[in-house]
């Protein structure tokens, strides 16, 4: 792929969620309702609205807000998890999402198994990831369980092989959503190590994140959310002056 064509391009996005007054219906309410034609009392709700920008070659994007304001909502929607309800969302590039680690494995897989599951739907030919294959599970410190179903492992232990996967990759475009807390002490450390050399290598990186020193280490450029908006999109001195204030509002 050219280069110059790698970049993001979200255009008049909007993502609705059907939010229900108590728990949501259970699969028996479902099939009651379905007979009785009552439905049970419901609003929608937009969390990302009407959002319009382009990131290119050469951006690390930091994307900051209140807890609510839609920014990981948006970084799901680019990865892929989350349709649009209204607009676009064109990535131009290998992307791969660090967001919530572990969180697409295959409970009943093998660790191994759901290497080469990630791997395939990440674009990789068995032959590829049959190479990376033992040097994801050194990273991830899972050797010894590379054979055992997935659903023994713990969090952090499918956590770590999150991480592992998308780091042994090469993309293009990286989204980032608070990955700087992977397990223990010692890992946390390898990690974020090995996510700088990621970042350092990648073209565009569009991060999420509350943590100001990592984004003015990293970042060249901000958007600031408010309730599902873009209300700023500049420099990360401006933005953050503009953030406080609203904060203090």
């Amino acid at each position: 792929m050219d280069n110059d064509l790698v970049k993001i391009t979200v255009q008049d996005l909007s993502i609705t969620f059907r939010r229900y007054a108590g728990l949501a219906p259970s699969f028996r309410e479902t099939v009651d309702r379905w007979f009785t034609k009552k439905e049970k009392a419901s609003h929608d709700f937009l969390a990302v609205n009407r959002v319009n920008f382009e990131v290119g070659q050469g951006e690390r994007v930091a994307v900051v807000g209140h807890n609510g304001a839609g920014k990981s909502t948006l970084l799901k929607c680019i990865a892929g998890v989350y349709p649009p309800s209204k607009g676009m969302v064109q990535v131009e590039g290998m992307l791969i999402p660090l967001l919530e680690l572990g969180a697409g494995f295959s409970m009943a897989m093998s660790v191994r198994e759901n290497i080469y599951l990630n791997g395939a739907i990440l674009g990789l030919s068995r032959e590829k990831i049959s190479e990376l294959e033992e040097g994801i599970l050194a990273f991830a410190e899972l050797k010894e369980f590379s054979d055992s179903p997935m659903i023994n492992l713990s969090s952090g232990m499918r956590s770590r092989l999150g991480f592992s996967i998308a780091s042994f990759l090469k993309p293009e475009i990286l989204l980032l959503d608070e990955v700087f807390a992977t397990g223990d002490i010692a890992f946390v450390k390898k990690a974020t190590e090995k996510m700088e050399e990621m970042i350092d290598s990648c073209q565009i990186v569009l991060m999420v994140s509350h943590q100001e020193a990592i984004i003015r280490d990293v970042c060249n450029r901000m958007i600031v959310m408010h309730h599902g908006k873009v209300v700023m999109d500049g420099s990360v001195d401006e933005c953050y002056k503009f953030y406080h204030e609203l904060l203090k509002a």
